[in-house]
């Protein structure tokens, strides 16, 4: 299995990429037959890599759905795509509001950022549950957690829309092991201590949050989450991209910042095992843990500086961009390895880390940013950069990537 797929949330296009062979494809997904004007988000792709499922938010003036497309086929060296669109899944009409709880800055530390409050219905966290024949998806924009049964043609039926409010507000996914028994939903928004446990049913598709477990204590967190990694059937990472406190923050309770805590989901707890670093050298979290994935043996961070706006645009954000490399050999204290830093492993004005991705057979993994338009492979042999994508090779607002066969 070797394709990763993604969206130009910008120029509105599918975008396919060889891992193998190092080369990309570019849809404009206008040119789709029975496409219908929408904003892309998020991708994911099933496991025989010729389905390929498309979310899109409700910004208006479009709606909010799933579009369910297959690959009849890809001519790398062409830079084409034969694809076929066979179903549009509808999910929120245009205009459909969001659900994010307000609040105020009241820490030099943690700006409220314009990225952090959309207005709309945004879908994110794409999964499989693995060993079943069910797909999901959450809109963190409120609490709503979405199942859908896959047919025989990869289109789907919605079989589960559930929500608890105290348990599912602002999930942006929920992340299964591998033997599909467990998951675990993280908050993305500020001061969401806790990771969510959910309890799968493989033949129903049915899913439910159980309880919670606290990054930290109430007097002392992580909070603000975007994936989870697993490393076994027990076993899981989380990055906390929280800088400082908020107006939702408790009274005399402190947020502990960037950092990356262990989850025991046998045990039920949470275990802070890298914290801050305030250098680039520093064996720490230097920018906030925006993601988390692992590949032979090592966990792989994207470092996103989500906390220095630069100009009066929203999306003009990020100072810079990291990727730190850890040896986690003993899950309990990974080791400092590197840090790729931009201008040096990475390219000068690369910022922002967002999404960090490991293929399925663990060679390769990918870092990207929608801020300054890179894709970056990563030889995990080497930890080196063995591949850059940027703007000169099409990428426009690249996000939601999800590479075949894995877990996410």
């Amino acid at each position: 299995m070797h394709l990763l797929t993604g969206v130009n949330m910008m120029s509105k296009e599918l975008v396919l990429v060889s891992a193998d062979e190092d080369k990309m494809v570019r849809v404009p997904l206008k040119d789709i037959d029975g496409w219908r004007p929408a904003s892309p988000q998020h991708t994911w792709i099933a496991p025989d890599e010729e389905t390929v499922y498309v979310a899109t938010d409700a910004i208006p003036p479009f709606n909010a759905s799933i579009v369910v497309l297959h690959l009849n086929g890809v001519s790398w060296d062409a830079g084409t795509a034969d694809v076929e669109l066979r179903q549009i899944v509808p999910l929120d009409v245009a205009g459909t509001p969001s659900d994010m709880p307000n609040l105020k800055q009241t820490s030099p530390n943690q700006p409220i950022m314009p990225w952090t409050r959309p207005l709309y219905t945004q879908t994110h966290g794409p999964t499989f549950l693995p060993r079943s024949k069910f797909t999901y998806v959450t809109h963190y924009t409120d609490d709503r957690v979405r199942g859908f049964k896959i047919k025989h043609d990869g289109t789907l039926e919605q079989r589960v829309l559930y929500s608890d409010r105290a348990l599912t507000r602002q999930t942006h996914g929920v992340n299964f092991n591998a033997k599909g028994t467990v998951g675990l939903g993280v908050g993305y928004d500020y001061d969401i201590g806790e990771v969510r446990v959910y309890r799968p049913d493989r033949h129903t598709g049915k899913v439910q949050a159980t309880h919670t477990i606290t990054l930290g204590t109430e007097a002392e967190y992580g909070a603000f989450a975007h994936y989870a990694a697993w490393l076994d059937n027990r076993f899981a990472y989380i990055g906390a991209m929280q800088a400082g406190s908020t107006s939702r923050t408790p009274l005399g309770a402190t947020v502990v910042g960037p950092s990356v805590w262990l989850i025991d989901t046998e045990l039920d707890t949470a275990e802070r095992v890298i914290g801050p670093t305030r250098t680039a050298g520093g064996a720490g979290m230097f920018r906030s843990p925006s993601d988390v994935t692992v590949a032979k043996g090592k966990l792989y961070v994207a470092e996103e500086d989500s906390w220095g706006p630069q100009g009066e645009s929203p999306f003009d954000y990020g100072r810079d961009g990291y990727i730190s490399v850890w040896d986690i050999h003993n899950r309990a204290e990974p080791r400092f390895v590197k840090r790729l830093r931009p201008g040096r492993e990475l390219p000068a004005d690369f910022r922002n880390a967002h999404t960090a991705t490991a293929m399925f057979d663990e060679d390769s993994v990918f870092v990207s940013s929608f801020v300054s338009d890179h894709l970056i492979r990563i030889d995990t042999r080497t930890d080196k950069v063995a591949k850059v994508y940027d703007a000169r090779d099409g990428l426009s607002m690249f996000h939601g990537e999800f590479a075949a066969g894995r877990n996410r």
